[in-house]
């Protein structure tokens, strides 16, 4: 099966459980020389964290979107984005309008607890810049984009990095283990920004915690508490008929970002659901990569 004839396993309804994908091939990128399966981060006692990454041909230094997949930070793959969308086009027009876009896999709740995931997408980044002459990338203009559990985490790493003074606890040494984590802009889709008011997810994703130590480590990635007045220009987009994530989620969000003056522009897509079924998803792509393109 070619990945764009991928699809969710039932047209309507709750899935059932995917125990397995039936053998799929990945093509290249129009337009793109691809990377694949470049090893970013290596953590004893872990599979390698691996990542893809597609830079426009003919581009000598092209700025670069580090697109982070959801999947309640226990599912997921870097190759796909959500099954009910059309797959590679997302990528295809991110290259077309000239960034180069890597896709990262990351350590998943039940591997690794917070803030291992973080510390490997902060890893991703650092590796990136580190290696940005070879692969042909501007160092100077990175972006992220994430949706759902993806927004979360990495916009985690993209406002813990780009901090006046970054916290180590939060950055990690994972992978090139120094250098630069900043960015210049945010693209946060239907993502959890404020987890002090999300108790379930709380015992979910610190299942051996207690009740305290809990509300300590919400408080701590959440974030909400993250964005300071020079924090990168965040784009918030999030369906009103979200039954997933909270649309209270998003306003919480840019409510933070404006009661201090960090730039942040809202987006509430009418009739969306979470990852935005029930409108068409070209056009919130172009939303997406226009913003991108004004701050890169």
């Amino acid at each position: 099966m070619d990945i764009r004839e991928l699809r969710p396993p039932v047209d309507d309804g709750p899935w059932p459980p995917i125990t397995h994908f039936p053998p799929i091939s990945v093509g290249p990128l129009a337009g793109a020389e691809s990377w694949t399966g470049l090893t970013y981060a290596m953590v004893d006692g872990y599979r390698p964290m691996v990542m893809d990454l597609h830079v426009p041909r003919g581009v000598e230094s092209a700025p670069v979107v580090l697109w982070v997949h959801g999947g309640g930070w226990a599912t997921g793959d870097r190759r796909q984005v959500p099954l009910q969308w059309p797959q590679q086009e997302m990528f295809e027009r991110l290259i077309a309008a000239g960034f180069a876009v890597a896709t990262p896999d990351y350590r998943l709740v039940r591997e690794a607890v917070l803030p291992a995931a973080v510390h490997d997408l902060v890893a991703a980044l650092r590796y990136l810049r580190r290696y940005a002459a070879e692969l042909r990338l501007d160092p100077n203009r990175v972006g992220v984009w994430g949706d759902s559990a993806g927004a979360h985490l990495v916009a985690l790493a993209a406002l813990a990095g780009s901090a006046p003074e970054p916290d180590p606890w939060m950055l990690g040494d994972v992978g090139v283990g120094a250098g630069r984590a900043d960015v210049s802009a945010i693209v946060y889709w239907y993502g959890a920004s404020d987890l002090t008011v999300l108790p379930d997810l709380q015992e979910f994703l610190w299942p051996d915690a207690s009740d305290e130590e809990r509300a300590g480590l919400a408080a701590r990635f959440s974030p909400v508490g993250h964005v300071r007045t020079d924090s990168p220009p965040i784009l918030v987009m999030h369906g009103d008929q979200d039954d997933i994530a909270p649309l209270d989620q998003a306003v919480r969000l840019d409510a933070a970002a404006r009661a201090i003056g960090a730039p942040c522009e809202l987006d509430v897509v009418e009739g969306a659901d979470h990852v935005f079924l029930g409108t068409p998803i070209e056009p919130l792509w172009d939303r997406a990569v226009a913003f991108l393109a004004e701050h890169l």
